[in-house]
């Protein structure tokens, strides 16, 4: 690896261009910290949702298998939700699109509350809520490249991801502490929230 890997020196003599934005300047930018707030948001409740929605299920009456077949929609949903959100933004713009998808996981997770006795509507709820699942994994990095470009870009998007991940960690605790049958409409408010502060800085 130290003989293989080209050193700073080099990099620095090949380098095409350096454009971007100084981190100090982008983290006095509001739109940074919408987006990171929105990041965060949309990361708790997924992070949630991912590990109690089994539980969830079967409390409300699914068997054990039929629960944790159908949470399996999260995964398989996320690759479509990857494939989905791509193809939309060369139209329409990553943020623009994001938001939206943000949306839709919104309307998943208020609705199975109610529908979640129905196996074929508890589906369809998780189908809507497993499109935005790993949505936020391409475009937080499309995002930031594009408004910060690429010069600082790892310290910037490490900045972002610090509150992510200590969202992503806690979030289960909190959903479990406010309940198994309780923490839906809560996540569905967090990626409401989520969906409004990136439409709120797609400019």
């Amino acid at each position: 690896h130290l003989t293989v890997v080209p050193g700073r020196q080099h990099h620095r003599a090949t380098a095409p261009t350096r454009d971007g934005v100084a981190v100090r300047d982008a983290l006095r930018t509001t739109r940074f910290w919408l987006l990171a707030a929105a990041f965060v948001a949309q990361g708790a409740a997924t992070s949630a949702v991912s590990v109690l929605l089994v539980a969830y299920l079967r409390h409300a009456g699914q068997p054990a298998t039929t629960a944790a077949t159908i949470s399996g929609l999260l995964g398989v949903l996320s690759v479509t939700g990857r494939l989905a959100t791509t193809g939309l933004a060369r139209r329409h713009g990553m943020t623009t699109v994001t938001a939206a998808v943000f949306a839709i996981q919104a309307a998943g997770a208020a609705t199975l509350p109610y529908l979640a006795g129905s196996l074929a509507w508890a589906a369809v709820c998780i189908t809507a809520f497993g499109l935005g699942f790993g949505v936020a994994t391409i475009a937080r990095p499309a995002i930031l490249a594009h408004r910060y470009g690429t010069h600082r870009y790892t310290t910037i998007t490490g900045a972002m991801n610090v509150p992510i991940t200590l969202a992503k960690a806690t979030a289960p605790l909190g959903a479990a502490t406010l309940g198994v049958n309780h923490f839906l409409p809560f996540t569905a408010a967090a990626c409401l929230l989520a969906a409004g502060l990136l439409w709120s800085a797609r400019n």
